[in-house]
């Protein structure tokens, strides 16, 4: 096994840990959505959110770190990054770039906007919720693609 495949493998092994963190969070948040009062949110609640949000990031960072690594194995563009999603696309891992950046610009949002205006942040963590089946989804469609094309699990 190669270098590559081996880093690749390190990946793979790792978003499959964190996917389970990620699932645990998503019921926790799920028992508080929708928000409607963050005053009657207890900081067991907060804490619950806060790494659901954390959870989803990097879930979604390390997402992209693995889609880069298949790219690069397959001697794709990975510069810019839209390269690697529109492979990505075609390989239908992701159901398409565009949806992939919308998940992305929702991370930037949610960790860049986390305290500034209650009623946007609660439809953030509500559209994150959301987006959830998706991102998991990816990944098993990136892990099946690894499974099939390199051996890897």
């Amino acid at each position: 096994m190669t270098d590559r495949l081996q880093l690749l493998q390190r990946r793979l092994d790792q978003l499959g840990r964190m996917r389970g963190y990620l699932q645990y969070s998503l019921q926790q948040v799920n028992l508080l959505l929708p928000i409607t009062d963050w005053k009657a949110l207890t900081a067991e609640n907060h804490q619950a959110l806060a790494a659901f949000r954390v959870r989803f990031s990097e879930f979604q960072e390390h997402v992209g770190k693995a889609m880069r690594a298949v790219a690069i194995e397959e001697e794709q563009d990975v510069e810019p990054f839209t390269g690697v999603l529109l492979y990505m696309e075609k390989l239908q891992v992701i159901d398409s770039a565009e949806a992939w950046k919308q998940l992305r610009a929702l991370r930037n949002a949610i960790n860049h906007e986390y305290e500034e205006n209650p009623v946007r942040l609660a439809e953030f963590f509500q559209t994150v919720a959301e987006s959830i089946p998706d991102l998991l989804d990816w990944n098993e469609r990136l892990r099946l693609f690894c499974k099939k094309n390199y051996g890897l699990t």
